[in-house]
């Protein structure tokens, strides 16, 4: 496999029907992203898929497994494939558990330009409303 042949990261671009998208408040003393918003996902094991990882780290994160993952956008620099980013569907009302400090929030498209998100979630999702399927950070 190449080296940027699979990602460092995965994560879930997670909607609901009317458009909203959930997404996590990281606590303070986070140490990626400290007190911003990001999709939910993480870090990927060596032996794991992109899908794979989404899977547990959603799972983990959110006591959630989607029923299906459908890729949206790779965030690049150069070479490095930092993260894939997937598309998944989830009802508002689905009980979710997250962990100790984070935060599960729905929110509406409509109000991200305001709020504290990551700029690397922000780059995607910005991307993505563009129909974009890839970002290139500068190196």
């Amino acid at each position: 496999m190449p080296p940027d042949a699979a990602p460092e990261y995965a994560c879930a671009i997670i909607a609901e029907p009317n458009g909203r998208r959930l997404l996590q408040l990281r606590p303070v003393d986070a140490r990626h992203a400290p007190s911003q918003l990001t999709c939910f996902g993480g870090a990927r094991e060596s032996w794991e898929s992109a899908e794979t990882c989404l899977e547990r780290e959603l799972h983990e994160e959110l006591g959630w497994r989607p029923s299906h993952l459908q890729t949206a956008c790779d965030l690049r620099q150069g070479i490095r494939l930092i993260a894939r980013f997937f598309h998944c569907r989830m009802a508002s009302e689905t009980v979710l558990r997250t962990e100790p400090g984070h935060v599960a929030l729905w929110v509406p498209t409509t109000a991200l330009p305001g709020l504290p998100l990551s700029p690397w979630h922000r780059a995607v999702l910005d991307a993505v409303d563009q129909g974009r399927t890839v970002v290139e950070l500068p190196e």
